[in-house]
């Protein structure tokens, strides 16, 4: 997390210094994060460069008459911010986010040139609405409404997006890798309180997995499940009262009742039986909790038909430049497409994230390389420059409108005026947090 926002906030405050002191104005300054400085240093021009403890934003104190605090004595007025024209001090404004734009075209170039790995979109078996427009385990989906789906990402950004209009959308799927087939999917029959985090439960959607069945193959000697009765060849049926399909839903089960006691319903030789561990213990490493019992091991047609399936998405040095560019006007377009949904109540206020969610998916995805960090990095870059292009005070967007405001009017706007405005973001904003702040808790509770 601390290189994430550490990277995209001096990106963006680097965009206005940069700007600023091409027009002249006189940067007092950079800081990285909130707060008092825990490091800082004067460079050759004055600016005080330095770091403060708080990494939720930064921000570029540029001289200016309007601020009591500062002893305009020292310095020219025309090295002030509100002596520049306003065109210059809209570019300034919007130099911050541009910047993040550009610096999200660079990371997702830099991943695409790395190459990420990635799996094809092969359907598991199909239920409900997907099973309904006649889609078949092993199918490929291949385009959704007209626009070619390539990994499972792109698969869940354009089903999450148009399932919020609950209108009906074309599937194309490749069935037995030469057969196309144009499915139509009935989004429009998705439930009332159905919302965008159900979607693929809810269409029925789920990715092929190798099939592994819920029968025990081992049993770690002396650990609670053999201590316990459990044998092997049983069938673990249900864990807790939850019924098991296969072994990926019995992993699923333990993980979520690990720290309490467990209630195995295990099939022997045609006889239902229930089998209690008190508690799980440490494994060899401390790393995790276990109850000791593992999976047949899959068949080499199985594993070898889900390598097929792993690829890797990278492209050659220029040709990933267009993709890049691709990727920023996409993801823009997808990011403020829900945004306005959630502004008119389409889509639920639960999308919203805070810094704790950022600091998990930030280490999730460090830990699965180089290239899903440059994407999370330049989905975040982004993320941050769509934000504050957005008309609130206290963002760059509001201050754009300010600066509107101004060449409308033909002079500055008063001070009580842009008080009253700063003293609104003010409140969005905390509201705005507050609900992202929410959320993250929500999600580390359940």
């Amino acid at each position: 997390m601390l290189v994430t926002l550490g990277v995209l906030v001096t990106f963006h405050e680097f965009g206005h210094f940069w700007v600023a002191r091409k027009f002249g104005v006189h940067v007092l300054k950079f800081s990285v994060g909130f707060g008092k400085f825990f490091w800082s240093r004067i460079d050759k021009k004055g600016t005080e460069i330095g770091f403060a403890p708080i990494p939720l934003g930064g921000y570029v104190k540029m001289l200016d008459t309007r601020d009591p605090a500062i002893n305009h004595s020292d310095f020219e007025y025309s090295q002030t911010y509100n002596s520049k024209p306003i065109w210059q001090r809209a570019l300034i404004m919007f130099a911050g986010p541009a910047f993040n734009f550009v610096l999200a075209v660079l990371l997702f170039w830099g991943m695409f040139i790395y190459g990420k790995d990635e799996i094809k979109p092969i359907l598991g078996e199909p239920t409900k609405l997907l099973l309904q427009a006649g889609a078949k385990k092993q199918d490929q989906i291949v385009s959704i409404n007209g626009y070619p789906v390539k990994t499972w990402q792109d698969v869940t950004l354009e089903l999450v997006t148009e399932s919020l209009d609950r209108k009906d959308i074309e599937l194309t799927v490749l069935r037995n890798n030469n057969e196309v087939k144009h499915l139509k999917l009935e989004l429009s029959k998705l439930p009332e309180d159905s919302d965008e985090t159900k979607v693929f439960e809810n269409v029925g959607l789920k990715a092929w997995r190798i099939p592994l069945q819920n029968r025990v193959y081992t049993l770690a000697p002396g650990k609670p499940a053999e201590l316990a009765g459990v044998e092997k060849g049983d069938r673990v049926i249900a864990v807790n009262g939850e019924e098991t399909k296969d072994w990926y839903d019995v992993v699923t089960l333990l993980n979520k009742h690990i720290d309490s006691e467990i209630n195995l319903t295990i099939l022997r030789n045609n006889n239902t039986l229930n089998v209690i561990i008190a508690h799980a213990v440490d494994d060899e490493s401390g790393t995790r909790r276990i109850i000791g019992i593992g999976q047949q091991p899959p068949s080499e047609t199985d594993k070898e038909y889900y390598r097929s399936l792993v690829f890797s998405n990278s492209y050659g040095v220029f040709e990933a430049l267009t993709t890049a560019f691709k990727e920023t006007w996409r993801m823009t377009t997808v990011s403020l497409n829900m945004m306005g949904k959630i502004i008119t109540g389409k889509a639920s206020l639960k999308n919203l994230s805070g810094p704790i969610t950022i600091a998990q998916v930030a280490n999730d995805s460090a830990s699965r390389g180089v290239a899903w960090f440059l994407g999370f990095l330049g989905l975040v870059s982004l993320s941050l420059g769509i934000i504050n292009l957005m008309p609130i005070p206290m963002l760059d967007g509001g201050q754009l409108l300010f600066l509107l405001f101004e060449k409308i009017k033909g002079s500055p706007l008063s001070e009580e005026f842009q008080l009253k405005g700063q003293t609104v973001g003010v409140i969005f904003l905390l509201c705005f947090m507050s609900i992202a702040f929410y959320n993250d808790i929500l999600r580390l509770v359940s």
